[in-house]
């Protein structure tokens, strides 16, 4: 009798993990991994960990075509969660932070060259400073609003916000809640901000995606409720991991992303990118 109730047992739980699936499944969906970086210089005394070559960068996207790679941008995401756009098979996005005039000067063409497009991300008060000193140099300028809105309109580079004026690392680390600031004054302080980004941005006829790239990938649970109630619909962190896209996730859809440094190869640096597409989940 003991042998035949344990037998029952076992073809129990067979067939409910048949129906269930194991209970360390992870949830399945398109994988989308985002490469970011921040500048692109000719001078070798600035490449760094956040700087590359112009050479590098062309090296990148040659690499992520030979691979089958193809990029899209914040509206094609948004378009694929309303069941309007199909992803390619390979999917990736190419973002850049901080809105540096080498993106018109540099990434612009050749990502145009290859037919890819990418994301960049602008500091409303950075653009207010470069409109009104009239500065273009794409080894040391950032991007104006005039600057920002031709290429909004060229489309081969979509624009999104990076705060009006909270790229600090003090007293508040990007747009983090400050320590013993009250949720009230927090509220007030980053609805401002992004307020007054989004009113600027408006003036100066920028067609911009409705997406936030978070200074230094600070952010909390707080952060992203005060950018879903100002109308953005996707957020980019710094955390490094590849995305896996499911329908129905809550907004902002907040997506991780790998900083591209200097003195990697292209190989070596997506490599790493592609054997974690294949095991990390969201």
């Amino acid at each position: 009798m003991r042998k035949h109730i344990t037998a029952v047992l076992l073809i129990a739980a067979a067939l409910l993990f048949l129906a269930i699936g194991p209970a360390s499944a992870q949830p399945e969906g398109p994988r989308l991994p985002v490469v970011m970086y921040h500048h692109i210089s000719k001078n070798r005394s600035q490449w760094n960990d956040y700087v590359v070559s112009p050479e590098e960068f062309a090296a990148d996207l040659d690499y992520l075509a030979a691979q089958g790679w193809q990029t899209i941008g914040v509206r094609d995401l948004l378009a694929w969660y309303a069941g309007e756009f199909e992803l390619p098979e390979k999917p990736c996005m190419i973002t850049f932070d901080d809105g540096f005039e080498s993106t018109l000067a540099y990434a612009e063409p050749l990502l145009a060259e290859r037919g890819f497009c990418g994301v960049v991300a602008v500091i409303g008060s950075v653009c207010e400073k470069f409109s009104q000193c009239g500065e273009h140099d794409p080894e040391m300028s950032n991007l104006s609003w005039e600057d920002a809105a031709a290429l909004a309109d060229r489309g081969v580079l979509e624009v999104q916000c990076h705060t009006w004026d909270m790229h600090g690392a003090r007293p508040r680390r990007g747009c983090q809640r400050k320590r013993g600031e009250s949720l009230g004054d927090y509220r007030a302080a980053l609805t401002e901000d992004l307020e007054h980004f989004l009113r600027e941005s408006e003036a100066h006829g920028l067609d911009l995606v409705p997406a936030i790239a978070y200074p230094f990938g600070a952010f909390s649970a707080e952060t992203e409720e005060i950018a879903r109630a100002a109308g953005f619909r996707v957020s980019f962190t710094c955390r490094e991991r590849i995305n896996t896209l499911l329908p129905g996730e809550p907004e902002p859809l907040r997506l991780g992303r790998f900083n591209r440094p200097h003195g990697v190869s292209s190989q070596r640096f997506f490599r790493a990118w592609e054997t974690a597409s294949k095991t990390e989940g969201a």
